[in-house]
Parts: structure tokens; C-alpha cells; sequence
């Protein structure tokens, strides 16, 4: 398995212009991935730390696509010939939660995954606050939309946060729901 070393993963970005802000969320993800790492690794678990390292520091690595940045940074690292670290970067998004492909399995997804939604900005927050930002950012009422009109403001969405989301209210609540079984599983009765 080739994983890129921490510097090797900052370099990409430096080389995607990816900016300050996004390689600050970047790096507390990371942070936080490794603390959940800990945690697993007291009980027993087996975590590939260098994958958890890699798949926090570029699972933004294409935030600033006009199109679905995880589908991109997942085509894209794979193509830096990183697919372990491209198919955790492939889990850590909410869209596509309803396709298999797409929902974490290993450890190491999971704790990307979920340090990623406890991550706003660079800034630990809990599960609810990140939700709470993520509806504020990304909800849209899709009550009586016709097609022509969803396709506008997922168009406008796009080019506005370069994300695909389009939220209906208990597509975010089934998302927090899965978000806090993660959670639960990686955490047990640990809090950080």
C-alpha cells in the first residue's frame, strides 16, 4: 500500500492551490483523526494511522471544484496512485450516503468521516453544532420544486459553495443519525 508522507500530502495542496483556510480545516481534521485514532488503538483496534493521516490531510484536496469534490479528489488522488487514500477520501462526504460505495467501512473511513463533520472550520465542535452550520450552508426547501428549479439551485449551489447538496429535512436528520452511530462506535462512552 503507497501512502504520501504528511509533507508529501501538503505539497499536493500547495500544488492544487488549495487555500489557507481549507488546509487549516485539513490539518484539524487531521489532528482530531488522530486523537479518535488513540482512542480505537486503547481498546485493542488496529489503525492504519498513516492512511488516517493521508485521507484527513487531502480529503478537501478538490473543495473548490465547480462539480462534486469527493467524486473529484477520490479520481484524482487515485490517480496519484494513492487508491487506498482515494477510496477514504470517496467515504467522507454526506451526498451519496444512500449508495453503498460511498458509506465508510473501515475504520479508518469512519474516523475520517467523522472527524470531518466534528471539524467547522478549523474549530472542534460537536456533531449538533456541525449539522446546525451544514443546514444553515447547504438546506434548501425543496417543497413544490419542479425539476427545472432544483436544477437551478443545485447550479447555483454549485457555483456559489462548489458542493452538490441538496437537502431535504430528513435527508439531514438521517445524516445525523448516521453521523452519531459512527460516533458511538468510534468513541463508546469517550468524549472528545
Amino acid at each position: 500500500m503507497k501512502i504520501p508522507t504528511k509533507e508529501e500530502c501538503l505539497r499536493i495542496l500547495k500544488e492544487n492551490n488549495v487555500p489557507g483556510n481549507i488546509i487549516a480545516h485539513l490539518n484539524a481534521v487531521h489532528d482530531f483523526s488522530m486523537k479518535v485514532a488513540d482512542i480505537l488503538e486503547k481498546r485493542g483496534i488496529i489503525v492504519n494511522r498513516d492512511l488516517v493521516s493521508a485521507g484527513a490531510l487531502l480529503h478537501d484536496v478538490k473543495k473548490l471544484s465547480p462539480n462534486d469534490h469527493v467524486l473529484e479528489g477520490y479520481e484524482y488522488v487515485k490517480s496519484l496512485g494513492y487508491p487506498e487514500v482515494a477510496m477514504v477520501i470517496k467515504k467522507h462526504g454526506l451526498a451519496h450516503l444512500d449508495d453503498e460505495g460511498f458509506v465508510p467501512g473501515t475504520w479508518e473511513e469512519k474516523i475520517v468521516f467523522y472527524a470531518d463533520k466534528r471539524v467547522k472550520g478549523d474549530k472542534i465542535v460537536s456533531v449538533d453544532e456541525r449539522f446546525e452550520y451544514i443546514k444553515q450552508r447547504y438546506f434548501q426547501p425543496t417543497k413544490d420544486l419542479n425539476l427545472s428549479g432544483l436544477k437551478s439551485l443545485q447550479t447555483a449551489t454549485n457555483s456559489s459553495d462548489s458542493c452538490s447538496l441538496q437537502y431535504k429535512k430528513e435527508d439531514v436528520e438521517n445524516e445525523i443519525d448516521f453521523t452519531k452511530k459512527i460516533e458511538k462506535e468510534l468513541l463508546g462512552d469517550e468524549k472528545l
